[in-house]
């Protein structure tokens, strides 16, 4: 996938919506935006994700 592409994850039994930032060998920085105040202050709207985790949005 490439810089830019919506994908879907989940995170802490949640599943996001981002946006993939940067790409790494085996894994994705992916921006995203979360309602829970938590998740926020715990990630800082990015998250590294491995690409086996992650699917394209539709």
């Amino acid at each position: 996938m490439d810089i830019g592409t919506r994908v879907t994850f989940v995170l802490e039994g949640e599943t996001y919506t981002g946006t993939i930032a940067k790409s790494y060998t085996n894994s994705y920085l992916i921006s995203f935006t979360s309602p829970d105040p938590a998740i926020v202050d715990k990630y800082h709207n990015k998250v590294i994700i491995s690409q086996k985790q992650v699917q394209a949005a539709k």
